[in-house]
């Protein structure tokens, strides 16, 4: 322990007593060796104006070309110098494992230089002039891990230079942010291939000027290629779309989803577009599909840009987030004028609104589908001058076709058979009366929307009833297509209609109504006599045939001691009562007479309201006296 202390506080003392103290250093420049004389520090942010960059040039020339650099410098670093150039004599320090050129006026890296300094593993030339990296540049380099050139001036790459993978098979980090760069070649692939698991590649090409992806390479990436692991950071560049990488590069193949599914479980490259002016439309969709539906992402996607991607806090959703319906493209060429086309991959479809556009006739023409599984939706819905269907080439590949609102009065038969097998066919609101003749001949499988059309429910058109009921299951309006003509049909529901509904002789019906009321009225008239009649000529009848047909007897059943309880005054009983009483008994009726039946003590109340409930009937003998009483 004590040893280790000691040593290290010797290199401590060494270091400071050696520092600042290199012979030849160049004037205006601070120069620092350090570590056993094997770290040189160059700094020459003071050199006077005066001083002439091919004299600083060979000032260090001179120094570095001492046997003592030569044989043991291991890390040079000459920084904040108006070099344009590296000194010559660098190229000869073959046991430099670092170099550290940053913060100085370099316009190009030196040819068959780096090839010599085959023990380098950290390269840095930051904020330099750097213009381009010519082929060879790097070449033996295989200890080389970190190379460091961001804020330069890059914009050509030589094919070369990266894409050999038996070159530089040490490199792990590649950082050239902040440069020129307009175009890339996939030779991110023949570095990735040289990383693993657990030591991936990392390529920052962030904030340069990269729009297009070109393959001079001739690359063509393929499901059974060596595995590659590495991060490609393309953040800050202008890219709008991810796909432009694929199909330029030939990564896409003939299965999208199988090549990613590859790059992210045979091996693991993941891809940065994070603050591009990133387009989220269709182009990308097949991208966030296989996104979303697995558990391995290999990309880090950047903000949608746009008003419409803009959430309530006004910031713009990230493309990860958004769902995969907002990915649509909206299509310009052939689309018909006053409507918008859109392409909606999410459920295949490439929808043509032209709605409300004025349309006397349909589009001979509309925009391409993008893939050979996607069908027009076409919606021509609310055009007034819409008056026929006609045939087109496109029905072919259509799911969809709304014509509802228009102005369509009839449908042929040969247009009948184009839309038959559509997805949906909506008819609704226009003045249809009828379908063509032997429709029901038509082999229809779309749904259909017919109502709210002013069907005509004659005779002609009663077959209409039987086809109609047999596609009651493809008919998702059924309550809404009703009859407007004739008036006696207006409003009642076609198929719940039936043939004799259509076909009725209105001159028999007529006849048979009459006849129905005339018997209706005998009726009731003969029953008015039958009743009126016997009523009026009761008395009558009573008289000669001692028949009342209006009597009955209510109590039939009931056990009661008289038929009547007559009721009357007894000063009435002497003549009146008495004469009633005897009439009505000599018919064999039995009577209930006050001065007879009534029980002697009791009260005449109650002896009354007893003769009330033990008697069929209760007659009263109406006089002064009774009324008095």
């Amino acid at each position: 322990m004590l040893s280790a202390l000691a040593f290290f506080t010797l290199v401590a003392y060494v270091d400071a007593t050696q520092s600042g103290n290199v012979p030849q250093c160049p004037p205006g420049c601070s120069c620092k060796l350090t570590f056993f004389d094997t770290k040189l520090y160059v700094k020459c942010g003071y050199v006077s104006q005066d001083i002439k960059e091919k004299q600083l040039s060979h000032q260090l020339d001179s120094m570095l070309s001492a046997d003592h650099f030569v044989e043991h410098l291991t890390s040079l670093s000459i920084t904040n110098t108006p070099l344009t150039r590296v000194p010559a004599s660098v190229c000869k320090l073959r046991n430099l494992d670092l170099l550290n050129l940053n913060d100085n006026k370099l316009t190009e890296l030196p040819d068959n230089c780096f090839t010599k300094l085959t023990k380098l593993v950290i390269l840095e030339a930051a904020g330099n002039a750097l213009t381009h990296l010519q082929d060879g540049l790097f070449d033996g380099l295989q200890s080389l891990r970190t190379l460091f050139l961001p804020d330069n001036q890059i914009s050509v790459i030589g094919l070369q230079v990266f894409s050999n993978s038996s070159d530089l098979i040490s490199l792990r980090t590649m950082n050239l942010n902040y440069n020129r760069l307009r175009s890339l070649e996939p030779w991110w692939y023949h570095r990735c291939v040289l990383g693993n698991k657990t030591s991936p590649v990392a390529i920052l090409l962030g904030y340069n000027l990269i729009s297009n992806f070109t393959n001079e390479l001739n690359f063509h990436f393929r499901c059974g290629m060596k595995p590659a692991y590495g991060l490609l950071l393309l953040e800050g560049n202008p890219i709008t779309h991810i796909m432009d990488i694929f199909s330029e590069w030939n990564i896409e193949n003939n299965d999208l989803n199988t090549t990613l599914y590859c790059l992210t479980n045979h091996g693991r490259i993941i891809i940065s577009v994070y603050k591009s002016p990133y387009k989220c439309d269709c182009t990308d969709f097949p991208i966030y599909q296989f996104h979303k539906n697995n558990s391995l992402s290999f990309l880090i996607a950047s903000e949608c840009k746009g008003e419409k991607f803009r959430n309530k806090t006004g910031t713009s959703n990230l493309a990860s987030e958004m769902s995969l319906d907002e990915f649509v493209c909206e299509l310009s060429d052939r689309c018909p004028s006053n409507c918008h086309c859109v392409y909606r991959p999410a459920n295949a479809t490439l929808h043509v609104y032209c709605s409300a556009a004025n349309l006397s006739s349909l589009p001979h023409d509309l925009p391409p589908l993008p893939k050979s599984y996607v069908k027009y939706k076409l919606d021509f819905s609310n055009n007034k001058l819409l008056r026929r269907l006609e045939y087109r080439p496109y029905f072919v590949n259509t799911s969809i076709l709304d014509v509802s609102n228009c102005g369509l009065s009839e449908i042929s038969m040969d247009v009948l058979k184009d839309v038959a097998q559509f997805s949906l066919v909506n008819f609704r609101g226009n003045k249809l009366e009828s379908f063509p003749m032997h429709a029901d001949t038509v082999n229809i499988s779309a749904k259909l929307l017919i109502g709210n059309n002013p069907w005509r429910c004659s005779c002609d058109n009663s077959w209409m009833i039987s086809w109609l009921q047999s596609l009651s299951h493809q008919i998702l309006d059924p309550k809404h297509i009703t009859c407007a003509s004739p008036s006696r049909m207006y409003t009642k529901n076609v198929l719940q209609s039936t043939k004799g509904d259509f076909c009725v002789d209105l001159l028999n019906r007529y006849l048979t109504v009459i006849a129905c009321l005339v018997v209706a009225v005998s009726t009731v008239i003969l029953l008015l006599i039958s009743g009126i009649i016997p009523y009026k000529l009761r008395l009558r009848i009573y008289k000669k045939w001692k028949f009342h047909p209006f009597d009955r007897d209510e109590c039939i059943g009931e056990i009661m001691h008289y038929d009547v309880f007559l009721c009357c005054s007894s000063q009435d009983h002497n003549p009146h009562g008495l004469r009633i009483l005897t009439e009505v008994e000599s018919k064999g009726y039995r009577v209930c007479y006050h001065l007879r039946d009534f029980l002697a003590g009791e009260a005449i109340l109650m002896n009354m309201i007893k003769a009330i409930k033990r008697s069929k009937r209760t007659v009263c003998l109406l006089s002064n006296n009774f009324l008095q009483r």
